[in-house]
């Protein structure tokens, strides 16, 4: 018979049943679930019963917290976000899975789901897959907060094939992306045969959606609490969260640690004279500017107004040194469409002593070499004083 054949006995064939307990009808081909059912613990979810028996859903999910978990300043990675589609097309066996941001909109544009990841969906569709709340099923999902279940999608008069879509869609399956009482988007699930999604998929496909939501949510949370929103930097809230883990791992390796504070003089001069929106320029140019002469492993953040930070890892003072004259090299360049404007940097160097030092002494040692270096007039470069140890 060929491998082919193969393939198609062991797929799962298309079939509809009774809905189980927890679903709701909604009209022929048509199920909505019951969200406030009694639920289980499983691996720390709430899982509806009989839905996980063999704990392949909590498996998948597990994944998929792993994989919302890894960010950078932008977010969750695209090609994650592909994995996550991925990983939750096979809950429900579809042949095809999209995963849809709810974007808020404003005077000017309406609010717009916009695709984040995908799974076996034709490249050139991708870019077609965007709508309007109320547009479409996805729209409406996203407009109710309910799921909707498409049976027999041709035939159907909710669906309308998008323009010059090639993928093709038999059954559809959409559930909302809900945090609370919030809707952060819309998972949309096909495949290509009629009548192929069941009730229990649905609930289980509801389970994934509600995870993920929570995922994006805490991730959207503590980068907010972690970046600077104006330079795109770490956060005062980063380094402090950063710092004794990194204090730890050194003492633990015996590595050196080091750590670069630069304070920009006259920042409110620059405000005053040319707006704060010149100042605002400044702040970006410099953080673009210092992410550009640092390792993947050191950590920028924007420690006050007008100070920056740099976290060290596995460097000796002596090269501390040297790369913070760099960095002030590379920042007091003149910026775009500021000439003639200033930005000298007084500038503080620490790196981690003995045993006894904790993370706020080695921070707060690197801060009172800035301030020497303000009190001997800026634009310079200190030392952090090495504390005496005294004698037993």
């Amino acid at each position: 018979m060929g491998r082919n054949a193969e393939k198609k006995k062991t797929r799962r064939q298309p079939h509809s049943q009774e809905a189980p307990a927890g679903a709701l009808a909604s009209g022929e081909g048509a199920y909505e679930v019951d969200l406030t059912a009694p639920r289980r613990l499983v691996a720390g979810l709430e899982l509806p019963p009989g839905i996980d028996e063999d704990g392949s859903l909590s498996r998948v999910l597990f994944r998929v917290t792993c994989l919302l978990s890894v960010r950078d300043r932008h977010g969750v990675p695209p090609a994650n976000m592909h994995r996550v589609a991925a990983e939750v097309a096979s809950i429900v066996q579809a042949d095809t899975l999209s995963l849809l941001r709810l974007d808020s909109g404003d005077d000017l544009l309406p609010a717009r789901l916009t695709l984040i990841g995908a799974s076996g969906l034709a490249s050139v569709d991708q870019g077609l897959v965007t709508f309007e709340l109320g547009d479409g099923i996805a729209g409406q999902v996203a407009q109710r907060g309910q799921p909707i279940c498409i049976e027999d999608a041709p035939r159907d008069p909710r669906f309308s094939r998008l323009y010059g879509q090639r993928t093709e869609i038999g059954s559809l399956l959409a559930v909302p992306l809900r945090f609370g009482t919030r809707v952060l988007g819309v998972v949309t699930a096909s495949r290509r045969e009629i009548r192929a999604f069941t009730a229990a998929d649905q609930e289980r496909l509801v389970v994934a959606a509600e995870s993920i939501a929570q995922d994006l949510e805490q991730s959207r949370l503590l980068i907010d609490a972690t970046t600077d929103p104006l330079t795109g930097l770490g956060s005062r809230m980063a380094l402090l969260l950063a710092l004794p883990r990194e204090v730890e791992v050194a003492r633990r390796y015996a590595n050196d640690l080091s750590m670069v504070i630069l304070d920009i003089d006259g920042l409110a001069s620059i405000n005053s004279e040319h707006g704060r929106a010149a100042g605002d320029r400044v702040l970006v140019e410099c953080g673009r500017r210092l992410r550009g002469g640092l390792r993947a492993a050191d950590l920028p953040v924007r420690l006050g107004a007008d100070e920056l930070a740099v976290i060290l890892p596995m460097t000796p003072a002596n090269n501390a040194r040297g790369l913070a004259k760099r960095l002030v090299r590379a920042l007091q360049e003149p910026i775009p469409g500021l000439d003639g404007v200033a930005v000298p940097f007084s500038v503080g160097v620490a790196t981690l002593s003995g045993a006894d030092e904790d993370a706020l002494g080695f921070l707060w040692r690197c801060d009172a070499a800035v301030e020497q270096a303000k009190q001997e007039g800026g634009d310079r470069i200190v030392g952090a004083v090495v504390p005496r140890r005294g004698l037993d």
